[in-house]
């Protein structure tokens, strides 16, 4: 449900008649004609088609017949916010119709006075709102959307179904939403609602507007969304969050208005699959709740994407600002598309994964040039140093005006890859001396070096690994040192044993990276070292035949259930006592393969105050 997608908010400034609920407190001057008509001017010109009026309380400006005026004649909708008292005057209702006001947000906070009238700090409140509601959705014409707006606190939680019950009761024919609201800020600490019941009350109560009528709608907004993972559909915040504001953001009004940078987002958003596409957790929430209250949705995702092949582009000509892309249709739009120059032929690829927000797609093509292309009949990963070639930006495209509306065109950059973080690992697996603990050994790809220093004696070597199939062929090879069927999350060994822990790209298929970084830092020794190493999202170049190809031979029990860069992994890391010795991010210089190199500190040493980049 959103109603108000092109809609901005004026403030009006002035008192209110109410206490505002759940709002930064504070009055405002109230604002002038003039001042007003310069908001709706501008309002116009960014494209907004709908004003949502807010105070202080506007219903008791009186002014108002001239303010709505004044919207009506910038060709704008009208709509207000407001605390609903003043509905119970009939010649109010009738200058609101007259006024052909489109939107009215009505705040009721409790099913009966005692709750509401706690909550507003004024007797008599909820008798007056309720019964002004309840003239206006039979007054309003059909052409009005009633949005009753109840802010959720720790005193009216455990009655937000009876709540539910009483809107719902009120004879109407207007649309009719009830919206369920989390507080920015409140007075009382313990008037916060804490996150466990939220989740149970909220959710019982979004269910129950459902069962109360098929022309009934339910909303929410400013909880964490995962919170409320099942009613995601009805999370609408556009007001809330998304829309132009006008005026100053102080002042008590019944439309909560986010500050900017409000939402974050904290580790367990990092784990979640929702990441990409939520707007953050509430500030507000991480201090009264903390980021373990959070539920982050966990769950197997892609860390890849195809570019696939549409068709073969006859007679195209390559050239920065006079381009024949310039009149190329891309029905996936040029974020999800990309040309192919290969010798003299350009092909046209399109990418319609469901996986990634164009966000991230862009961020991987354009930002980041970690696109693919498969030379085989179809590669998977064990493939990629013989197989597949990187393609870059062609130096046209680089130098082009109109590259930042083009898919651009790309070529294949005849050097291995990962030539570069290659000759880096193998170096340092030639350096490893001691006990060595190798997380997520699966298939070696180290195993000539591996198995010369276990031949040597120059380390005592354990390879660990859920996948039992690639242990035997391990062993198959003669590989030498002893191996365990396991996760690392559920891993035991003496304390403090190892001097080398070795995580070659197995950290995104973790699935509790607290437990598993729990057991490692437990099984290291003081000035032990690890190395990690593991790849972002990337893209493919693929013919359909390669797509299915790759579809039917993707390999089993590898799911990733993250895709971090090195920068979240160094994030993380600060909760364990290790410092940074050595950073190789992923950038459009470097292949899709970051490395990690730290040092088992001390408990209780904190975070390094810097690490080294290489």
């Amino acid at each position: 449900m959103v109603w108000l997608t092109d809609a901005a908010v004026i403030r009006l400034g002035g008192g209110s008649n109410t206490r505002s609920v759940g709002v930064t407190q504070g009055d405002t001057p109230s604002r002038s004609l003039p001042e007003l008509e310069s908001d709706l001017k501008e309002a116009r010109r960014l494209g907004a088609r709908t004003v949502v009026l807010v105070g202080g309380e506007p219903l008791i400006r009186k002014d108002l017949p001239r303010v709505l005026q004044a919207v009506l004649q910038h060709r704008l909708s009208p709509g207000l916010a407001t605390n609903g008292r003043m509905l119970v005057y009939d010649k109010l209702r009738q200058l609101l119709v007259r006024a052909n006001v489109g939107y009215l947000r009505v705040e009721l906070h409790g099913p009966d006075a005692a709750i509401h009238d706690a909550i507003v700090g004024v007797d008599g409140a909820f008798d007056q709102t309720l019964d002004g509601l309840r003239s206006m959705l039979i007054d309003g014409p059909d052409t009005l959307r009633i949005d009753v707006a109840c802010t959720v606190l720790s005193s009216n939680l455990e009655h937000l179904q009876r709540w539910v019950d009483v809107v719902t009761a009120l004879p109407r024919r207007t649309p009719l939403s009830l919206r369920f609201v989390a507080p920015i800020a409140v007075g009382d600490p313990a008037q916060w609602p804490r996150a466990e019941a939220v989740s149970s009350f909220v959710g019982d109560a979004l269910a129950r507007v459902q069962q109360a009528g098929a022309d009934l709608v339910s909303a929410w907004e400013g909880f964490a969304p995962c919170l409320l993972d099942e009613h995601a559909h009805v999370r609408d915040e556009v007001l809330r969050c998304g829309a132009p504001v006008f005026g100053s953001r102080g002042g008590g009004a019944a439309l909560p208005i986010e500050p900017p940078q409000e939402r974050c987002y904290p580790f367990p958003c990092q784990d979640c699959v929702h990441e990409p596409t939520c707007p953050g957790a509430p500030k507000g929430f991480l201090v009264n709740d903390g980021e373990d209250a959070l539920r982050p949705t966990r769950k197997v995702r892609a860390n890849s994407f195809n570019f696939e092949m549409v068709r073969p582009i006859p007679s195209f000509h390559l050239e920065a600002g006079a381009c024949s892309a310039r009149s190329l249709e891309l029905p996936q739009g040029p974020v999800r598309s990309l040309l192919f120059v290969r010798d003299d032929e350009v092909s046209l690829y399109e990418s319609p994964t469901a996986d990634f927000t164009d966000h991230e797609v862009a961020h991987v093509k354009d930002e980041l040039e970690q696109v693919y292309v498969d030379l085989s009949e179809g590669a998977a990963l064990n493939d990629f140093m013989t197989n597949v070639r990187r393609v870059r930006l062609d130096e046209a495209c680089s130098a082009c005006p109109d590259r930042p509306s083009c898919c651009g065109a790309v070529r294949i950059d005849p050097d291995p890859p990962f030539a570069r973080e290659e000759r880096w690992l193998k170096k340092e697996v030639s350096r490893l001396r001691g006990r060595v603990l190798d997380v997520g050994c699966g298939d070696q790809m180290y195993h000539e070096e591996m198995a010369s220093l276990i031949a040597q004696g120059d380390i005592e070597y354990h390879g660990l690994d859920p996948d039992g199939e690639a242990l035997d062929r391990i062993r198959s090879r003669g590989h030498g040192g002893t191996l365990y069927h396991g996760e690392i999350e559920s891993f035991t060994f003496e304390p403090g044993y190892f001097d080398y822990v070795l995580v070659f790209r197995s950290l995104n298929h973790f699935r509790d990276m607290t437990q598993a970084f729990r057991v490692i830092s437990k099984l290291m020794r003081v000035q032990g070292q690890m190395v990690l190493c593991d790849s972002p999202p990337f893209a493919m170049l693929r013919t359909p035949e390669q797509v299915s190809f790759a579809d039917e031979n993707a390999p089993v029990g590898h799911e990733h259930y993250r895709n971090w860069t090195s920068q979240q992994v160094v994030e993380f890391l600060k909760r364990f006592p290790f410092r940074v010795d050595v950073h190789r991010p992923v950038s459009a210089k470097t292949s899709n393969q970051w490395i990690l190199k730290l040092m088992r500190v001390p408990d209780g040493a904190g975070a390094p105050a810097g690490e080294r980049a290489q």
